[in-house]
């Protein structure tokens, strides 16, 4: 009997240590993906590679976790499949390589979009229903305290209403210029907000339900 109390103790240890260094590491990869995002342009365009490693590698760590309590899917194994599916459809390797399918006809000027077509339109609709539903499912695993685990979903719908906005827009000086610009930076804001959110949440995972 006296060792019973004990063993719960270690657990909850344990747990709120998985949460943590799973949490805190994650989040520090995120920020690292919007920092590269943030300034891999322009001259230093050639470090945006770092942007794709360093989010695959984070939302890795924080899907799989150090130890279960860690995992934001709960490690459940439709949540935690089809957001990993998710990470290896939306990578640019496999984006290069169904690009690569592509056969060009130089005689004919329209079979190469033709192609482009047939093959990616498919391609980018799988890849959008993975995404969703990977936030859906992070979502319904209510993994995390409160009602976070809905912090993916909330940032995949704002940069799809600022990538929606921006299709209306151009790029122009002025108020709409900085619109514009605004706009642009949301996904990568989001990002952030989703790094920050996991490093606070993994310095507080003495949280108990």
């Amino acid at each position: 009997m006296i060792d019973e109390p004990m063993t719960v103790v270690n657990a909850a240890d344990r747990d709120a240590r998985s949460r943590r260094r799973t949490w805190v590491t994650g989040g520090a990869l995120l920020l690292l993906t919007a920092l590269v995002g943030f300034v891999a342009r322009f001259d230093l365009a050639q470090f945006h590679y770092w942007n794709d490693v360093f989010w695959a590698v984070g939302v890795l760590v924080l899907v799989i976790g150090f130890g279960r309590a860690g995992s934001i899917t709960g490690r459940r194994p439709l949540a935690t499949i089809v957001t990993v599916l998710q990470l290896v459809f939306a990578s640019p390797l496999a984006a290069g390589y169904l690009s690569s399918l592509v056969p060009s006809d130089p005689g004919n000027p329209y079979a190469e979009e033709d192609a482009w077509i047939a093959v990616m339109f498919p391609y980018f609709a799988v890849v959008l229903v993975l995404t969703v539903a990977a936030v859906i499912l992070i979502g319904i695993a209510n993994a995390l305290p409160r009602h976070w685990s809905w912090a993916p979903a909330l940032v995949l719908a704002a940069s799809a209403a600022s990538s929606a906005a921006l299709s209306l827009f151009s790029a122009g000086d002025g108020t709409l210029g900085i619109v514009t610009r605004m706009l642009y930076e949301v996904p990568g804001v989001g990002i952030a907000l989703l790094g920050a959110l996991a490093i606070v949440l993994g310095l507080r995972a003495k949280w108990t339900r």
